[in-house]
């Protein structure tokens, strides 16, 4: 969790910033400047046996004294421990260890390296005084250029009309330019006063006072601001600050101003302790200029405590002030389309033949729907004994469940039982696996006749498969051949007097051939007398086991109509289901594709399918391309890229299409620029709101500074979320 914490910060005319580089460095993967030859040292000069606090002294010519100053020119190189002078012309005074160097004056330690006009240092104190300095920091892989450099002790040093950067030292891209820049090694931190940053020689930013870590130190402070836009909120800036609390835990504030809204504050806390681990969030806008509601709010909290080796507790709850809240206050589809909010406490053990897990459930319901009934609580034991000697494979489980909280639903308490024992019969070309399985569910209502509920329904099921496998293309790969049956059957009851608490019907898919019931939860047990055929193929390849191409057809053979449904259903009909087709492979080491198809074998058409295509390539170039059909329900297409222009910028994009009624759910493109020392990013989306009518325009933009830190409003989360594959 600590490596992934933003560590950069800003302080502009009212705020004090600190910052730290090295984590933004590995995130973002930056291509690498080339690192100044600021102080080339000629270590093979002092001999290797010579203690490290000795002084060695070398020159073209020189005048020893062994009291007093003596002078020495012709390619200076005087040394101690980790301090290395080069120099044209120098002296060293003793007994108080004082060298003046003078022309081309080279200096190195472990903090920093420079070059100077002109050098006076005290070797004894590591303390001394630099002229018309180029340094380069060793802990910060930054640069610059300095009036006057001053080492007042081993671990401070303070700078004098300075230039600071990490791009290339003649050529900068950017730079802060301060009258005084304070180097704290000890404390691993910088501060900077009276700062000017500065863009291609263009000033941008005035700082009064700046602070950032020599190191990938985590500091508190502020971190950069972050600035977007939309349609309903009108502009938002961000002024997150950074406590360091401790190295295992953190706060972050963050007040925002809302230019069509007023001022926003959030918080966040995170924690993490050899047993537990979490966050906790909250925002609050007060007073809301653009609605009639005040005190909005948003939380958010998630806990994982492990208790001993085999349990844990897991807490997650979100929550908001109002229906509204996304809506207003999203900046995207996927938040604007939020209909629920869940709040679940849960705990967790297990042994090595059982596990036993109890849950309480709860929803805040935000679109004005029927609410998912509260489980308060739900208690759930599984037990799977060691499987027996003649291959007999056991398992049992039962659910207690109390379902309330609903106002207009059927509240009452479901106890379920599941035994289900199974044996497979293999080789390696075929395999036969007969399965019986037994539940008993009880149900108390808490209705007006306090209704009790008993269901008892036994399925049998036999699932078969053959493998076959041949070399193809003189071995190079290997192509399998793999039919299934899979047959089952469960009597009819009728369970229309059972309230539906969990249960929904399941989406045909190809694993669905495979399932015993057409239900999920337990509300609802499928009559079923069906047969399942199908038949994939693979090719693989023999050396990495990679699967290169699969494709799979099944379909359903119902010997009965279903007459168990879901509530204002109807009884399902028909001896067959859709002709379920899947396919996904390689069409060469950078494209990937993959499809599915249902096939109406009666009315000859596609009730619905979806093709998938991915592409990338050695140069990063990304595309995606997406189509979806249910017939007569919806059509959409989607595309996304990253399409490098140069080894500079990129280009990247996303949109999303409604076909069936003709218009766009989502927009996004963007630009971005990278060098070696700083890169931008832009992107402007446009989407569709909750209502299917009204459209919200949003801006993103994103500065990184190597060295400096991230001043923007997510915009790579953003891009990464919309382009499959963008880096």
């Amino acid at each position: 969790m600590v490596n992934q914490l933003q560590q950069h910060c800003l302080r502009g005319i009212l705020f004090g910033l600190a910052c730290s580089p090295s984590t933004l460095f590995a995130q973002t993967e930056w291509m690498a400047c080339p690192v100044p030859e600021v102080a080339a040292t000629h270590d093979a000069q002092r001999p290797a046996h010579l203690p490290s606090q000795a002084v060695y002294i070398e020159a073209d010519s020189a005048l020893f004294r062994g009291t007093g100053i003596s002078t020495m020119s012709g390619n200076v190189h005087v040394s101690q421990a980790t301090q290395r002078l080069q120099a044209d012309e120098a002296s060293y005074e003793q007994p108080a260890g004082i060298v003046n160097g003078s022309g081309n004056v080279s200096f190195s330690s472990d903090n920093m390296q420079v070059r100077s006009s002109k050098l006076r240092y005290n070797l004894t104190t590591n303390t001394g005084e630099m002229q018309e300095a180029e340094y380069h920091l060793s802990q910060a892989n930054g640069q610059g250029f300095s009036k006057r450099v001053i080492q007042e002790s081993p671990s401070l040093t303070r700078m004098e009309d300075s230039t600071y950067t990490t791009c290339p030292i003649n050529e900068p891209d950017w730079s802060l330019n301060a009258a005084a820049i304070t180097l704290d090694h000890a404390e691993e931190r910088g501060t900077a006063r009276n700062a000017t940053l500065k863009i291609r020689d263009v000033p941008v930013l005035y700082l009064p006072y700046f602070s950032f870590p020599l190191t990938d130190a985590r500091k508190s402070g502020f971190l950069w601001p972050t600035i977007g836009t939309n349609e309903s909120s009108g502009l938002q800036l961000s002024a997150p600050y950074y406590w360091n609390l401790a190295p295992n835990y953190d706060l972050t504030l963050t007040p925002t101003i809302l230019s069509n809204r007023g001022l926003q504050l959030g918080g966040e806390f995170r924690y993490l302790t050899p047993k537990n681990k979490g966050s906790a969030s909250y925002v609050l806008l007060p007073d809301d200029s653009a609605s009639d509601k005040d005190n909005r709010f948003y939380f958010n909290v998630n806990n994982d405590t492990r208790i001993g080796e085999l349990s844990s507790l897991q807490l997650k709850a979100e929550g908001v002030s109002d229906d509204q809240y996304f809506a207003d206050l999203g900046n995207s589809l996927e938040a604007t389309s939020v209909v629920n909010l869940e709040r679940r406490l849960e705990y967790r053990t297990a042994g090595s033949n059982w596990s036993f897990s109890s849950l309480l459930q709860n929803y805040q319901v935000l679109d004005g729907g029927t609410a998912p009934h509260a489980r308060l609580p739900q208690l759930l034991l599984s037990y799977n004994p060691p499987q027996k000697s003649n291959g007999l494979n056991l398992k049992a489980e039962t659910e207690y469940t109390n379902f309330t909280g609903s106002k207009t639903e059927t509240n009452g308490k479901r106890l379920d039982l599941m035994t289900r024992v199974s044996k497979k019969f293999s080789t390696d070309a075929a395999y036969v696996k007969p399965s019986l399985t037994f539940r008993h569910t009880e149900y108390a209502l808490d209705d007006a006749n306090n209704t009790q509920i008993s269901r008892s329904l036994p399925t049998a099921s036999v699932d078969s498969g053959l493998f076959y496998e041949r070399e193809i293309k003189q071995g190079r790969y290997i192509q399998t051949l793999e039919p299934r049956l899979f047959y089952t059957y469960t009597p009819y009851h009728d369970q229309s007097a059972i309230p539906v608490f969990d249960s929904s019907s399941r989406s045909l898919s190809y694993n669905q051939l495979f399932a015993e019931n057409r239900f999920t939860g337990k509300d609802r047990i499928a009559d079923t007398n069906r047969l399942s055929a199908s038949i994939s193929t693979r090719i693989q390849s023999p050396d990495d086991g990679r699967e290169l191409f699969r494709a799979s057809i099944g379909q359903m053979y119902h010997f009965d109509d279903r007459k168990v449904t879901l509530p204002d259903t109807a009884t399902l009909e028909g001896d067959r289901s859709e002709l379920i087709l899947e396919a996904a492979g390689e069409i060469n080491p950078r494209t990937r594709i993959s499809t599915t198809a249902y096939w109406d074998s009666e009315e000859k058409t596609v009730n619905a399918g979806e093709v998938r295509v991915h592409y990338k390539d050695d140069k990063k170039r990304v595309l995606n391309v997406g189509y979806a059909e249910l017939k007569d329900e919806f059509k959409s297409a989607n595309l996304s890229f990253a399409v490098p222009i140069n080894n500079n910028w990129k280009a990247v994009g996303a949109w999303e299409r409604d076909l069936k009624n003709n218009r766009d759910l989502e927009t996004v493109i963007g630009a971005e620029y990278e060098s070696c020392c700083w890169k931008t990013r832009v992107a402007s989306r446009n989407y569709l709101l909750t209502d299917n009518t009204t459209r919200d325009n949003a801006v993103f933009i994103e500065l990184e500074l190597k060295g400096l830190g991230n001043f923007g409003s997510g915009t790579r989360d953003l891009l990464q979320n919309r382009v499959y594959g963008y880096e």
